[in-house]
């Protein structure tokens, strides 16, 4: 745990020092330190994949990432010594107390507990690739989860810090959890002051998705981190439109921002449809300069992303068939990806048989609300009613002959498109629950901001008794699963260091005189050894393109 609040605090310094010098130059005004904080993961794991792309994450890559940030702090003290005069009441209050005692709380689940599945699959294993060689081409061909190339592992790399400790850290899910979650609980205590509350509600929302996940917030899982922005773009965005004064450049910096949730895990990419507001405002005003910004921020992004996907699949965006632009050796044949394609989309419908996969809807939607346990069926009733809610609030506004708002009609846009693509494509439920999450809370918070009178308010009301009901058993599955998994792990002996990953039963072979390793019974990759695959079956068709393993992979 000491050390885990430790890594937090470097991590918070860096990123925050980073969000400064990318924010102030050229500005006048100063932002939250939350928004700086989140511009600085931004721009360290834009940089991070950058450096993979030529290097291994290591000593160098940290070299220049503190420099960086020492100038940066160095350049804008003005504004490090104005948030410090800002948070320091804060620190040395009672608030600030509870906000020590909250991060030990989320540094004791991330100390001990089991691993996400997808993560002794592959991505420790893909960390570890980060941090011995950066990047190796056609690395898909070894195993195709490789291939998926989320950014949050960039980021879960530059502060893993083996270079330096001899282990790996893994604190950088429970980092976003704490930093969400204080940012929550600092804008919830205003929460009788508002005269709006769908911030609050979202607000709200985060803990709630935190409470959910709290148990494995070891895992650097690419879920987690593309839910946590997905909530906080959410958050903020509603935060400016009922807080805030609605500020355009808040409003481009979280399209943005949308941008690379994207980059975190593709599914979620409609939320950019939110940039909608904020291009249509820039547009109309003629700020061609704010607009090229914008553009330019979203291309840096964007670029390393594609760029890793091209070198590692040989595809601009796999498993995605549509977009087939190259003929490179290290590219994994198309059956690959289409097999695996249709092996995403069977596993989220509950139907495991990838022969399954052009079963029409009413086909199964019913295999699918079978798997579903009790309390997540509750949860999903209380989705339907948070939509029926949220049909009615508009119906009223119409009826009231109330203005649309634009800017929180994008946001429901991109909610619901990314709903729409979650059900249609893999509807894991943790795979889209952020925005799940979302629907129920605007439409609460909606209510709590409308007048009440009338049948329609009446009607209201008992949509909200029955969202609470609905919530209440996966509210209490996961605030009993939270206090087992303390009580289990109390004894555990991680109170100074970290559990590190585990070891799974590891075999090898040589391919061209070099050590390829595969898993041998449990669905264990090991970071422990590398490169190496978790399937065997996928290491037999494939070899390497030249002498050494930095020539990269081909299939056979």
């Amino acid at each position: 745990m000491a050390v885990i609040v430790l890594s937090w605090v470097y991590m918070f310094l860096i990123c925050t020092l980073i969000g400064i010098g990318t924010l102030s130059p050229g500005r006048n005004r100063r932002f939250s330190v939350t928004l700086y904080l989140v511009t600085g993961i931004i721009g360290i794991t834009v940089y991070a994949q950058f450096f993979s792309i030529f290097a291994k994450i290591g000593l160098w890559a940290h070299v220049i990432l503190v420099a960086t940030a020492l100038v940066c702090g160095y350049r804008n003290r003005s504004t490090v010594w104005q948030l410090w005069q800002t948070y320091r009441p804060v620190l040395c209050s009672w608030e600030g107390f509870f906000y020590c005692c909250f991060v030990l709380l989320i540094a004791f689940f991330t100390s001990r507990g089991e691993f996400h599945t997808d993560t002794n699959i592959y991505h420790a294993a893909a960390i570890r690739i980060y941090e011995e060689y950066g990047l190796v081409k056609g690395i898909g061909n070894l195993q195709l989860h490789y291939a998926y190339n989320s950014s949050c592992l960039a980021f879960a790399s530059i502060f893993s810090m083996k270079w330096l400790l001899g282990s790996s850290l893994h604190t950088t899910t429970g980092f976003l959890e704490t930093v969400m979650c204080l940012y929550a609980f600092h804008g919830l205590r205003a929460f009788r002051q508002h005269k709006e509350h769908v911030a609050d509600m979202m607000r709200i929302g985060i803990l709630l998705y935190t409470l959910v996940n709290v148990t494995r917030s070891m895992s650097p899982a690419t879920d987690y981190a593309t839910m946590f922005f997905a909530l906080f773009i959410i958050t903020a965005w509603c935060e400016n439109f009922y807080e805030k004064g609605s500020e355009l450049t808040v409003y481009c910096l979280l399209t943005v921002a949308a941008v690379f949730a994207a980059t975190l895990k593709f599914s979620s990419c409609l939320l950019v449809l939110i940039g909608l507001y904020p291009a249509w405002c820039l547009i109309r005003e003629k700020r061609w300069k704010e607009i090229g910004i914008c553009l330019f921020g979203g291309c840096v992004i964007l670029c390393p992303f594609l760029v890793r996907n091209y070198l590692i699949s040989g595809w601009l965006l796999y498993p995605f068939e549509g977009i087939d632009l190259f003929k490179v050796p290290w590219k994994i044949p198309l059956e690959y990806l289409v097999h695996d394609a249709d092996q995403i989309k069977v596993w989220g419908r509950c139907l495991y048989d990838v022969e399954k996969v052009d079963m029409p809807l009413y086909e199964w939607l019913p295999v699918w609300w079978e798997h579903q346990f009790r309390y997540e069926k509750m949860f999903l009733g209380g989705v339907l009613l948070g939509t029926a809610l949220q049909l009615l609030m508009v119906g009223m506004r119409l009826y009231r002959k109330q203005k649309i708002r634009p800017q929180m009609a994008v946001l429901h846009l991109a909610v619901w498109g990314n709903v729409l693509v979650w059900f249609l494509v893999a509807p894991f439920i943790r795979y889209g629950l952020a925005f799940l999450i979302a629907v129920v809370m605007l439409a609460v918070g909606d209510y709590l901001g409308e007048r009440k009178q009338g049948l329609c308010s009446i009607v209201a009301g008992s949509l909200v008794f029955g969202i609470l009901v609905s919530l209440s058993p996966y509210w209490d599955q996961y605030v009993t699963e939270a206090g087992v998994f303390v009580k289990q792990n109390l004894r555990e002996p991680y109170y100074i260091e970290q559990k590190d990953y585990d070891r799974g039963s590891m075999d090898s072979c040589e391919i061209n005189g070099n050590t390829i390793y595969f898993s041998t019974g449990e669905e264990i990759n090991s970071y422990h050894v590398f490169p190496g695959t978790c399937y065997k079956p996928m290491l037999e068709r494939s070899t390497l393109i030249g002498e050494r393993i930095e020539d990269g992979f081909r299939a056979k």
